[in-house]
C-alpha cells in the first residue's frame, strides 16, 4: 500500500455545526494559559473547515477575512508560540472516548512528499507509487475506531539520525534535547502508547509498512496490547509444529490455507511464529505463537494477531477498520490539511497536526449530533 498521500484537485469546505465546533474547542483549548490563544486557536480550527484549497497560513488568512497581519498571527500561534500540545491532545481523547468510544485503535503511516529538504524531519524515502526514492516527512497517526467511522487523536513525527545527530538541523527545526531518533517500529508504537497507557484495553490494528510488521509485534506485545499487524506477503513465518529451519512466505502459507480448507474465501487463518523466533533453541512451545490471518479479501493483508482465541470472523472484521483510517484520511483529515503545514519547527508541526485533530473530531461530532458532516463524500 502505498501511504503517500495524493495531492488532487481542491475541494469543497468540509461542514461543522458551529455550537458542536464551539462546544469543542472551549473544552479542548481550555489548558492554554491566554483568552486571545483561545480565541486563535478556534479561529485556526474553523479556518481548517473553510478555507478551500491547501491550508496554508495565507489561504487561511483570506479565509479568515484577514490579511498580512491575520497570516503572520497564525504562523506565531502555530510555529512560534509555546503553548502545550499534549493537554489539547489529552482533553481530545476524553471527549471523543464519552462520545463514541473505539472499538479498537489504528496506527497507521502517513507520508508526505515534499519539495524540497527545509521542512523538520525530511528525509529520502522509497514511495512505491513512483518506484523511486522521494523527500517525505513520515508521521504515524493513532486513530480511534469503530464500525462506523475513525478519527485521529495522536500524531508522532520521525526523526531520522540525519537530523538528530545535526546539530544545525536540531537547532533550525527547533527539536527539543529530549527528542531522539526513532525506527518506524519505535514511532508507530510511542505514538500507541502515548493514548493507550491509562485506557481501557482496545485492541490495536497496525496498518504499517510490511519491513516494519515484525518489529510493531515485538513492542505491542511487551506492551501487553492485543494486537492485528498486517504483515505483506513476504514476510517470512514458520508454521508451529513444522520444521523451523524451512519458512515460508505469509502468502504462501495462506495459499496452502485455502487449499486445504473447504471453500477458497477470505477468512482463512494458519497458527505460526516469525521464522528467527522459531529457529532459537530457547524457544518455548506457545510462547511466541502468532495467527496468520487472510483478511475480507478487499484489504491487502495478510495480518498477524496473538488474539487466537477470537473467532476469525470478529478478527476480520477488526481488520477492516484499517480502511476506515484510510477512508477518514482522505475524505476528512486530508482535506483539512493534514499535509499542508508550512513552518518548519518541530512544535509547530505537533500544533498543526493537532489542530487538524480538533476540525477532524468536530466534523464527527456534527455526525454525531445528525449535522450534515463532510459536505462531499
Amino acid at each position: 500500500m502505498d501511504n503517500v498521500l495524493p495531492t488532487g484537485p481542491p475541494r469543497r469546505p468540509i461542514s461543522v455545526d458551529a455550537p458542536v465546533l464551539a462546544d469543542l474547542c472551549a473544552t479542548v483549548f481550555a489548558s492554554l494559559p491566554r483568552s486571545d490563544q483561545r480565541e486563535r486557536a478556534h479561529a485556526y480550527v474553523r479556518a481548517l473547515l473553510t478555507t478551500e484549497g491547501r491550508k496554508t497560513f495565507r489561504n487561511m488568512a483570506r479565509g479568515l477575512g484577514g490579511g498580512t497581519t491575520l497570516e503572520q498571527r497564525l504562523h506565531h500561534f502555530v510555529s512560534c508560540s509555546t503553548w502545550d500540545w499534549a493537554p489539547v491532545r489529552r482533553a481530545l481523547s476524553a471527549v471523543m472516548d464519552e462520545a463514541a468510544a473505539p472499538d479498537a485503535w489504528v496506527l497507521r503511516p502517513v507520508v508526505v512528499a515534499k519539495d524540497g529538504n527545509g521542512s523538520v524531519g525530511v528525509h529520502r524515502r522509497y514511495a512505491p507509487a513512483q518506484s523511486r526514492m522521494v523527500n517525505v516527512q513520515y508521521a504515524v497517526g493513532l486513530w480511534s475506531a469503530t464500525g462506523d467511522t475513525c478519527h485521529p487523536l495522536n500524531w508522532r513525527l520521525l526523526l531520522p539520525r540525519s537530523w538528530t545527530d545535526d546539530p544545525e538541523l536540531r537547532d533550525r527545526g527547533a527539536i527539543p534535547p529530549s527528542v531522539r531518533s526513532e525506527t518506524p517500529a519505535e514511532c508507530a508504537v510511542r505514538a500507541c502508547l502515548e493514548v493507550t497507557a491509562d485506557r481501557p484495553v482496545r485492541p490495536v490494528v497496525a496498518a504499517v509498512d510490511e519491513a516494519e510488521a515484525i518489529g510493531v509485534i515485538q513492542q505491542l506485545r511487551s506492551s501487553g496490547l492485543p494486537f492485528l499487524v498486517r504483515a505483506g506477503r513476504g514476510v517470512p513465518l514458520a508454521v508451529v509444529g513444522r520444521d523451523p529451519d524451512r519458512p515460508t512466505s505469509a502468502r504462501r502459507l495462506l495459499a496452502t490455507a485455502r487449499g486445504l480448507a473447504p471453500g477458497d474465501g477470505p477468512g482463512q487463518a494458519v497458527r505460526v511464529r516469525s521464522a528467527s523466533r522459531a529457529a532459537r533453541p530457547d524457544s518455548l512451545p506457545g510462547a511466541d505463537d502468532l495467527l496468520l490471518l487472510g483478511g475480507d479479501g478487499r484489504d491487502d493483508g495478510p495480518w498477524l494477531t496473538d488474539m487466537a482465541d477470537t473467532p476469525v470472523p470478529q478478527l476480520t472484521a477488526l481488520t477492516a477498520l484499517a480502511r476506515r483510517a484510510d477512508h477518514g484520511l482522505e475524505q476528512v483529515t486530508g482535506r483539512l490539511g493534514v499535509r499542508d503545514f508550512t513552518g518548519r519547527t518541530f512544535a509547530g508541526w505537533h500544533r498543526h497536526m493537532t489542530l487538524v485533530s480538533v476540525a477532524h473530531c468536530a466534523v464527527r461530532l456534527t455526525e454525531l449530533a445528525g449535522g450534515r458532516g463532510p459536505a462531499a463524500r
